[in-house]
Order: C-alpha cells, then structure tokens, then sequence
C-alpha cells in the first residue's frame, strides 16, 4: 500500500486525473444510486406512516397498497412511463454534439427500456423510485375505504401517464416548460423552476390523493349528518412517527440526489450537494417547530386547553421540507429556515381548510402536506432563489448562451420566475386534476372504487385480505368479528334521523368491538348475576 504523497501514490493520483472522464463518471453514478436507494427507503416511512394514523382493521390493506405501489409502479413505468418522460429523439452533429429535437408534451421512444444508453441506467432507477414515491402519496389518502383493484389501476395510470407527462414538461430538455429548453422559446423567457419536485411530485401526489378522497368519499363516521368532522385516531403513534423520520431521513436521498452529481471535471460539486442537504435539515427543523407551536396557540386559543400535538410537529416537518425541496440547492440558510417555518405555518389551517370546508376525509393530511405545500414550495423558489447559486446549477445564461438566467424576486430579480412557476402550478393542478377526478369517477361509476359499508365496518384486512393484522390481539385492537358484519351495517343503515342518534349508533359499535367495551359488558353482566342471585336468596 502506497503512503499518501509518496511517489506511487502521486502517480496513481495522476492517472487516476488523466482518465478522469471515466472515474468521474463512475463517482457521480454512485452517488444517484445510493440517493435513489434512500428515496426507496421512503416507501416504508409512507407505509408506517399510513399503518399508524389508520386503525388496526386496515394495516394488512396498506401494507399491500404500498407492496403495489413498487411493483404496479416499477411495470407501469418500466413500460410506458420512462420514454413518455424522457424518451426524447436527438440530433447529433460530427463534433458529437446532440440536440434534443423531441415536442414539448410527450416522449416518444425508449419504451420498455429499448435503446436505453447503459449508462443511463442509474438515472433511470432514480426517475423510477421518484415515479413510486409519486405514486405512495395517495394511499393514505384513500386510507380504509378503497378496493384493492381501484388502487392498483391508479398507481399504473399514475405512473404511466400522468406523472410521466408532467415530468417531460418540467425536465426534458424538450419539455414545454423546461429551463433547459433546446428547441423551442422558454415559458416567458424563463421556463418554470422545480429543480426537485415540490410540483411535479409533491403536488401532483397530494391532488391526485384529493382527488380519490374526495370520490370515495369519507370513511363511515368521519362525519356527523350535519357534516361536522368526527376524530377517528390511528392506532400506533409509535409506527406513525418512525414512518415520518424514515420519510425525514429519505429526503436527504431525494433532493441532493436529484443534482445528479457529486463531482465535475475540474471542480467540485460537492458544495451544490451539500447546500441541498443544509436546507433540507433546516426546513424539516424549522418545520417541525412551527407546527408544533401553531397547533398549541391554537389549542391555547380554542381548545382552552394547550396541547403538544404529534401530528402537528410531524406533519410541520415532513411539509417544511417539501416546501424547500424545489430550491434546495438555491437557497442561503435562513431562507431554507423561512421555508420551513411557512410550512409549518400551512399544516394546521390547511388540515382544517380539508376536513371543514372541503369536507374530505384525508386520513394523512397528503393534500395538506403535499399538494399545498408543494404549491408553497414552487413559489417559494420564485422569490428566494439567489442568483449565485442559480448560476452555478444552470449556469449565467440560458440556453440560447445569450439572456441571462432570472432568480428570485425576493433576492433582486424582477418577477419573472414568479409568473412562469405560477402558471407552472395551475398547470400541475389542472392536469392532475383533469386527469385524476375523470379516473376515480369512472372507477365509481363502475362499482369498483370502494368496498361495501359491510367490508369497511368490519375493517378491509378480514373482509378482503385474508384476516387481521396482528393474530390473537383482535380484542385489543377492537377488530369487529365476521359474525357481526351483517349487524353493524343494518345498525348504521337503520341509524335514527339526529346527529346524536347517529353517534350512538358509531359510538355503541365503536365500543362494543373494543377491549374496555367487552370488558365493562362482562362487569354489567357480572353485576346483573349477582343481583339476581341475591334477590334470590331466603332467610335462613
């Protein structure tokens, strides 16, 4: 082994230097491949997550969606969704030098992975577990009410369609919407700036889970006659938080990752990544706090009683960093700290904007936390990109090598990326929405989008997948028996007119099907027996 500065060492260095095109190259594949690896980790924290905020009835149900998510995600987009992307035809002068001649809406080759350069092959695996995590957004969203079939026809038309298409718009270099547009103006001379994904995943996951919240329609006893919310709590904070810092700890795959790099000839890129990884930490921090402290002043104000919410901090964080997740790399520190506190801010009234007004139920808060805060997060990359760092990821001037780049409106810029990004979301929603209310509306048209009251009462693991999740503690966890399917939906059916005789009915069923109701049924008998037996007994 050489001793570093010796002259073996020296010369392997410079070896090493001399073929630099083919070291570089491996480093920086490396390290998309180990990022993407960490975004596939954010599979499970969506999973727990979800496990957590249901009730036990509904675990073997997630668990599979989630399962479905990698596996009809991975075909469709293996498929289809890869050359809808990026599929894009080149032109390639005698220099070497290729262009991209493919239209603005759509990718039209590479299907199935067909004439696919190998080395592409690490930037393919990233896009695809991007794809998935797209995908994963909407299950807790449809959470406990959903058939299995509906949800594996949407991860295949997400993946296939609708974020593929998107994704072209905003990253092929041929995409309408594209800051590195080669063949065709620039969206009002600047493109639309989502270097990461706060729109084009994070958005679009969160209206596409509206959009099945919304047309399955809320969970049986979300909400009284009269339209008003009902809490029904999950039932393991425990998996509930550790799915929210597996999703934290994926995030630092998601967005240095997405620089695609580590390394350049020549220079280093690190610091680009590592700027990315600062403001992650900073608006999942800052995030988590704010959501804490908004949700106890709430608590305080209107509750009368103040309460450090889990839910509150958890979400502040997981939405802070979706917020700085499009301008990670373009950001100062206390702007990814700003960032993180405006998601924070966006939790609480977002969550209660859904479930009042709206009248969704959102079991996860996905479109609270996703869609609104991916809608933020765009925005918040039009006012606070600085101008150094825009240029060092795209560099001083746009395609054309003449007009200089636009930056942030906050940091000295006009508003230009402001308007472009703007019409950038209205795109995002209007084509996930377009796309997505139509797709769950024909699955309910079609009586395949949610199961019967009977199924959901009894919970989808025992009346779709085979029994509970957790053999032997039905009593604990308040699993309702197949003997009383028929019961509970003739009690539901048959409920009096009045909220409150409503809520008897959800609350008597509710308790009945716990362990403290069983219990206090045993006592009452119990105390009936030895009433009886009492009366019964004679002077001696």
């Amino acid at each position: 082994m050489s001793e570093i500065g010796s002259a073996s060492f020296n010369n392997t260095v410079n070896a090493l230097v001399a073929n630099g095109t083919t070291w570089y190259a491996d480093v920086n594949a490396s390290f998309v491949l180990t990022s993407g690896y960490l975004v596939f980790m954010m599979q499970l924290g969506f999973l727990l997550l979800t496990v957590g905020a249901v009730r036990a009835r509904s675990v073997r149900s997630v668990c599979l969606k989630n399962v479905m998510d990698v596996a009809a995600g991975g075909v469709g987009y293996f498929l289809f969704g890869w050359a809808f992307a990026y599929g894009d035809p080149q032109t390639c002068d005698d220099a070497g030098i290729c262009t991209t001649t493919g239209n603005g809406f759509i990718g039209s080759r590479m299907f199935a992975l067909s004439d696919i350069p190998e080395a592409s092959y690490h930037v393919w695996y990233f896009q695809f577990v991007f794809a998935i995590s797209t995908a994963t957004i909407v299950s807790g969203a449809v959470a406990e009410r959903v058939k299995f079939i509906a949800y594996g026809l949407y991860a295949l038309f997400l993946t296939i369609w609708v974020y593929p298409v998107l994704s072209h718009w905003v990253w092929s270099p041929a995409g309408w919407a594209s800051t590195t547009r080669q063949n065709g103006p620039l969206l009002l001379g600047s493109g639309a700036y989502d270097t990461v994904g706060s729109g084009a995943v994070h958005m679009c996951g969160g209206v596409a889970g509206l959009a099945g919240a919304w047309m399955a329609g809320p969970r049986l006893g979300r909400f009284t006659r009269d339209g008003k919310p009902r809490t029904i709590p999950g039932h393991n904070a425990v998996f509930y938080v550790t799915g929210v810092i597996l999703l934290w700890f994926g995030f630092f795959g998601f967005n240095p990752g997405t620089m695609g790099a580590i390394v350049e000839v020549g220079e280093s890129f690190s610091a680009v990544v590592a700027r990315c990884a600062i403001s992650t930490a900073l608006g999942g921090a800052f995030g988590g706090c704010t959501g804490l402290l908004v949700y106890l002043a709430y608590s305080k104000l209107w509750l009368r009683e103040g309460v450090w919410d889990l839910c509150a901090a958890s979400n502040g964080a997981l939405t802070g960093m979706v917020v700085i997740t499009s301008g990670c790399a373009t950001y100062e520190p206390w702007a990814a700290a700003l960032g993180g506190i405006v998601g924070g801010c966006i939790v609480l009234p977002g969550s209660l904007f859904v479930s009042h007004v709206m009248k969704v139920d959102d079991p996860v808060d996905a479109f609270t936390v996703h869609g609104m805060g991916g809608a933020a997060g765009v925005w918040w990359y039009s006012l606070m990109a600085k101008q150094a760092f825009v240029y060092e990821l795209y560099g001083a001037t746009n395609p054309d090598g003449v007009t200089p780049r636009h930056y942030g409106w906050w940091q000295g810029d006009d508003a230009t990326i402001l308007g472009a990004n703007t019409i950038w979301i209205l795109c995002i929603a209007g084509w996930t929405g377009g796309m997505m209310f139509p797709f769950f509306y024909l699955l309910k048209r079609l009586g395949l989008l949610r199961v019967s009251e009977k199924e959901e009462l009894a919970g989808v693991d025992v009346s779709k997948h085979g029994g509970h999740a957790y053999p032997g503690m039905e009593d604990l966890y308040g699993v309702v028996d197949r003997n009383d399917l028929e019961a509970n939906a003739v009690a539901i059916q048959t409920a009096g007119g009045t909220d409150d005789g409503f809520d008897a009915k959800m609350n008597g069923i509710d308790m009945r099907d716990s362990l403290h109701g069983r219990v206090r049924a045993l006592e009452t008998e119990l105390a009936n027996l030895t009433s009886r037996l009492a009366s019964q007994e004679t002077p001696r």
